[in-house]
């Protein structure tokens, strides 16, 4: 319990067997983060948590353990993971171009046990997806994937969706599993706005399932949201639940989500390699070693406060600090990332810390993408 409320919960004291820069991952903390999931979900049933955020089968297995068994995966090394991890159900949450369509159906050739299912938008893949399933007299289950205003994937909830609908339950191969929706883009600071803005951008969804279900079309579930809108559609009744980043948290989520239960769970840790000139400080911390898709800052340096990031290349972070002669050359920070999913692929594996000592590590499974 000291490790969840001891403001220095990420100090490590065997700093000198730490490589830099590394990641660091602290198990007691993910399953504080499972279990504030599960309570705002209601029970496990409702989670269908999204793997990207840190792609480690030792975390599907903490997962297992408290009884969640679907999850979503965006690549084709996550989906063998899941495999591994002998998981129930398995939804590959990006619509399959062709090679990884095939791949899915090998998959569920050999892995009978697991059920399988992806997402879908438009006519053409459904072509392709039938055309495949009838060359090899198998079956996929489909996701009518919609596009409720993040603009990024998804059919938008009008006739086209309710076509789509059609033509999968009247195909003898394909089978609609429901609607899944990923509204993303809704991020008010004010959870209050937060959730009118997520209930009025449903309510579009709300009206094409009931106008799917005019045409005798039955829509089994709804997957919807993800880390962003977790909260407000836990609390819609028979609903899916895909957070993912609540396992590890991150300095954006942090500041968007601030009456969040979620603790950080993963660091980056650093060391100062020169001082170039007054006041500044350059850590071995570059664009390979945190995700770098935001403008400066994209950590906060924990226990520097008074700091300028000014620039970021390859292998180095530079900053300014009025602290800077308080610390020398090869001195080790902690560091939290803006983005921690990008972040957790660059590395191939964690240190993992318990009772402020490095205990072992996690090998990050599904780094790759195939």
């Amino acid at each position: 319990m000291t490790e969840i409320i001891d403001k220095n919960w990420y100090k490590v004291s065997n700093e000198e067997e730490l490589n830099t820069p590394s990641l660091l991952v602290y198990p007691l903390r993910i399953k504080k983060n499972i279990e504030s999931m599960i309570q705002i979900a209601g029970g496990v049933n409702r989670l269908w948590p999204h793997i990207k955020t840190h792609k480690m089968s030792k975390i599907i297995n903490l997962l297992k353990d408290y009884g969640i068994l679907r999850f979503k995966a965006s690549t084709i090394s996550e989906v063998k993971m899941l495999i591994q991890c002998k998981v129930d159900e398995i939804l590959f949450a990006m619509q399959p171009s062709k090679d990884k369509f095939l791949k899915l159906l090998d998959f569920q050739k050999n892995n009978p046990n697991i059920n399988f299912s992806t997402l879908i938008d438009n006519i053409k893949s459904f072509e392709m997806f039938s055309q495949i399933c009838s060359e090899q007299d198998q079956t996929m289950n489909l996701w009518l994937d919609i596009n409720n205003g993040m603009n990024r994937t998804g059919v938008e909830p009008n006739e086209k969706a309710i076509d789509l609908s059609k033509s999968i339950f009247q195909n003898n191969y394909l089978s609609l599993m429901g609607i899944h929706v990923y509204d993303g883009h809704i991020r008010p600071f004010d959870i209050a706005e937060r959730k009118q803005e997520c209930d009025y951008s449903f309510r579009g969804v709300s009206e094409l399932i009931n106008k799917i279900q005019l045409k005798n079309i039955t829509i089994k579930s709804v997957i919807a949201g993800g880390t962003p809108t977790f909260l407000p559609h836990s609390q819609r009744k028979d609903v899916f639940l895909s957070p993912g980043t609540t396992l590890l948290w991150d300095l954006g989520y942090k500041k968007l989500w601030k009456e969040s239960p979620f603790l950080n769970a993963a660091v980056i840790v650093t060391r100062i390699i020169s001082k170039p000139s007054n006041n500044l400080l350059c850590f071995d911390l570059g664009h390979k070693a945190v995700a770098s898709e935001m403008p400066l800052p994209r950590i906060q340096i924990l226990g520097l406060d008074d700091v300028k990031h000014i620039k970021q290349s390859e292998e180095h972070l530079v900053v300014e600090s009025t602290e800077a002669n308080k610390h020398e050359v090869g001195k080790l920070f902690y560091a939290i990332p803006y983005h921690i999913c990008p972040t957790v692929a660059k590395y191939n594996k964690a240190y993992t810390v318990s009772k402020s000592k490095k205990t072992g590590t996690w090998d990050i499974d599904a780094r790759d993408y195939i």
